[in-house]
């Protein structure tokens, strides 16, 4: 459906547009002495609609026909063909509906307004082509910068689904130390303390050395685990006591007696965790 249909504004803008024609048209077949006002009035209104129509198969057929893509040469034959059948249905759809609806006088005066007729429409076709061309231009600039406004926020979409089908919830951890390699079940583990590009992980049985990031941990431990400081994820289960530690910091002690220093938002984390 063409735009000025869909859009209201456009809509009324082209109606507005074929009503002053259809004025101006009447104006001057009047002024000619072809026609008395009121048959020229009849005769202006009938080619103004048939054209306003017409014009609504233009706009569809540049819109859909990759008018844009062609070669100068066939857009020119394109084109010109286009306007030869616009202007001759145009004529012929307008006088056949005035010898329908008026007297014979419309079509006695054919011949001697002819002319009229065939320049008048090539201009009317000129003037539709270039605003339907340019509508259609504005229509595509304006779908590829939403497309290029919308596709930050699309990729950011597709790496949430894609992390979230990435992540794991652990329980054990295969840890390697020289020619072996530890099973450590995540039910044993009581914290873990970032290490450069490592994580040391801290069990009751001891702890290990492994190659991994303290925000792979954070995202594929279980949720009894909270990260309380950017050093330390730790087993809220394993908690013995929080207590005040200078000023507004906390300090955190484990069960078996280590104590880990807590960040205000890991704080405000963990409230939310044990429920506080």
């Amino acid at each position: 459906m063409a735009f000025f249909i869909k859009n209201k504004r456009n809509l009324i803008g082209y109606l507005a547009a074929w009503i002053m024609y259809a004025v101006l048209h009447a104006i001057s077949i009047y002024s000619t002495d072809l026609l008395p006002l009121g048959l020229s009035f009849v005769d202006a209104s009938v080619h103004a609609v048939v054209f306003a129509e017409i014009g609504v198969i233009l706009y569809n057929v540049i819109q859909y026909g990759n008018y844009e893509k062609m070669l100068q040469p066939q857009k020119f034959i394109n084109y010109g063909a286009l306007a030869l059948l616009s202007v001759s249905l145009w004529i012929i759809l307008g006088y056949t509906i005035d010898y329908i609806i008026a007297d014979d006088k419309i079509i006695a005066q054919f011949a001697r307004i002819l002319p009229f007729y065939i320049l008048t429409g090539f201009m009317i076709y000129l003037i539709l082509i270039l605003y339907f061309r340019n509508n259609i231009l504005q229509s595509k600039s304006a779908d590829i910068a939403e497309n290029i406004n919308n596709e930050p926020i699309q990729q950011q979409n597709e790496t949430l689904i894609q992390q979230n089908e990435n992540l794991e919830i652990l329980e054990r951890i295969a840890v390697k130390s020289g020619q072996k390699i530890h099973v450590v079940l995540v039910s044993e583990i009581l914290y873990l303390q970032a290490e450069g590009d490592y994580v040391y992980i801290f069990t009751i049985a001891g702890k290990y050395l492994k190659e991994q990031t303290m925000k792979y941990f954070e995202n594929n431990l279980p949720t009894h685990f909270a990260r309380v400081h950017r050093s330390y994820i730790v087993n809220i289960e394993a908690i013995s006591r929080i207590e005040r530690y200078e000023k507004q910091n906390q300090l955190l002690t484990l069960k078996n007696g280590h104590q880990l220093k807590i960040s205000t938002t890991g704080y405000k984390l963990l409230k939310q965790k044990l429920k506080l």
